[in-house]
């Protein structure tokens, strides 16, 4: 793959024979949009083990919390078939670089980029109330004590706002204004959850009944940023196609990726981009066979076959 979403690795003293694994799971290929002073577009042009470098310092899988060493419980599937995504906690110590992913810390969430955004222009109507100031204050020299403190970061001294419309436990955003210009990034938490169809994120993101226009782009043009859009008719294949995906189960993303999903990405993946009614953009990646994934979250969810072949027929 060549861009890269990191949402969790292990900080581990003795290496785990599945780490690899595990970072592979979070690789979901989201790319960034430029936020205030830094761009943070990551193309994978590096190798294995500079990935790997880049993310171990990431979160540990715990209830966020004082400095003790936390358990490393596995992946696991709730019995009634929803998808448990554990609590997140930054490792105790680490020697990565710290500026290759946005993170803060909020009333004991870790809340990070996002691909789905929102213009500048936009940004102000639904900016809501102000939280807090991050400090810039986890780097690659960071210890504990610098994440236990309420607004660590690792994006410099920002502004974070609530934002209309969301659920502050879910979604927050970064607002600066400089030399004329708005700047501004959404950051989500999906951890601490259990996800049993794909109402549980549908509905964060407010997605159904507010849907303004889509459009959809090819895996070559998102592969090599041409940015090359199509619009996609608010029919009712799309309508049927948003219905199943409400309905859908959710599958752990490292099942999926250990079965070869990314493998062969040049013809088996789509992307779907929803302008909503409040004009953020929201991103749905389509993999052949009939699976759906939100970038950030760690699941996919599978649809039910006619709804998905009809919606994949209709992008082309």
């Amino acid at each position: 793959m060549n861009k890269s979403d990191y949402k969790r690795a292990f900080d581990t003293i003795e290496p785990d024979a599945h780490l690899g694994q595990r970072i592979a799971q979070n690789l979901a290929g989201t790319r960034q949009p430029n936020s205030f002073g830094r761009k943070r577009t990551v193309i994978l042009s590096v190798s294995v083990s500079l990935v790997v470098a880049a993310c171990a310092w990431m979160l540990v899988i715990a209830d966020f919390g004082g400095g003790s060493t936390p358990s490393v419980p596995p992946e696991q599937t709730v019995a009634d078939g929803s998808v448990f995504i554990p609590k997140i906690e930054l490792p105790k110590k680490t020697n990565a670089a710290m500026d290759m992913v946005g993170l803060f810390i909020y009333q004991g969430r870790i809340y990070t980029q996002t691909s789905s955004h929102i213009s500048p222009e936009a940004a102000q109507a639904v900016l809501g109330e102000k939280v807090g100031r991050t400090k810039g204050n986890i780097d690659e020299w960071s210890s504990q004590k610098d994440y236990a403190k309420e607004l660590a970061s690792s994006i410099g001294e920002q502004d974070i706002f609530t934002v209309k419309g969301y659920d502050s436990n879910f979604r927050l955003m970064t607002y600066q204004v400089a030399d004329g210009q708005i700047w501004t990034e959404f950051y989500e938490c999906l951890n601490g959850i259990s996800i049993s169809s794909g109402a549980d994120v549908l509905q964060k993101l407010n997605i159904i009944g507010n849907e303004q226009a889509v459009k959809w782009e090819s895996f070559d043009s998102w592969n090599y940023d041409k940015k090359q859009y199509q619009q996609v008719p608010l029919n009712e294949t799309l309508q049927k196609f948003l219905e199943a995906l409400n309905a859908a189960k959710p599958i752990e993303a490292k099942q999926l990726i250990d079965q070869g999903i990314y493998s062969e990405e040049g013809q088996s993946r789509k992307f779907l981009l929803f302008t909503l009614k409040d004009q953020s953009e929201v991103r749905l990646d389509l993999h052949q066979g009939g699976y759906v994934r939100y970038a950030p979250a760690d699941v996919f969810f599978k649809l039910d076959d006619a709804a998905f072949t009809a919606v994949w027929e209709m992008l082309k």
